[in-house]
């Protein structure tokens, strides 16, 4: 099962947060970070990063840019908003080239080993229709924001056709927060 999560990194005295889909599987974690990101920059050189558990709509935020509250366990950069966060060394990277619905990219394959784990005292908000819309969104604008990453015309219209009808319900069903981070998406996109 994919988890949608906040990863954060360090380098060079700059702290990165981005969404990612992480697989858990016992102590250890695995995702898959595509080329031209600075989590892929920062992780190919870089040992430590922490996997923070955040509600759904700073899990979509995260992919617009690296500003937050950070807090520091041993120099590992994580998030304040955190209901916890689980902090992870690299124990191995593979690169590959891959293809799937959303194009043509490279990969690394990060795996991690757990090296320890904070439990934050956030109280968790009831679940919305908006929130999982809004990460599907952020997932979406993801690859379409990336240039590296080489989308063919008709995938390109089922993605941005994809985002329209979740951002339509999200004007139905969510708060103005979910309205304005996905307007702040789609018009990055040029689609409002």
């Amino acid at each position: 099962m994919i988890n949608e999560v906040v990863v954060t990194t360090r380098k060079n005295n700059r702290d990165n947060k981005a969404p990612i889909g992480v697989y858990f599987k016992d102590k250890k974690v695995i995702m898959h970070l595509f080329y031209g990101s600075h989590t892929y920059e920062n992780l190919s050189t870089e040992d430590y990063f922490s996997v923070n558990v955040v509600p759904p709509i700073e899990t979509a935020r995260a992919v617009l840019d690296d500003e937050d509250e950070y807090l520091y366990y041993e120099g590992i950069p994580y998030l304040k908003s955190s209901y916890y966060t689980i902090f992870y060394k690299v124990v191995k990277r593979e690169f590959v080239d891959r293809e799937d619905k959303f194009g043509k990219n490279r990969l690394m394959i990060i795996e991690g080993e757990e090296i320890g784990k904070i439990h934050l005292n956030n109280t968790p908000k009831p679940y919305n229709r908006a929130d999982g819309l809004i990460v599907e969104i952020a997932v979406i604008y993801s690859r379409l924001s990336n240039k590296n990453i080489d989308i063919d015309e008709n995938s390109k219209k089922e993605m941005i056709k994809d985002i329209k009808k979740y951002f339509s319900i999200i004007k139905k069903v969510g708060s103005r927060e979910h309205k304005q981070l996905a307007e702040t998406m789609l018009r990055n996109l040029d689609l409002l």
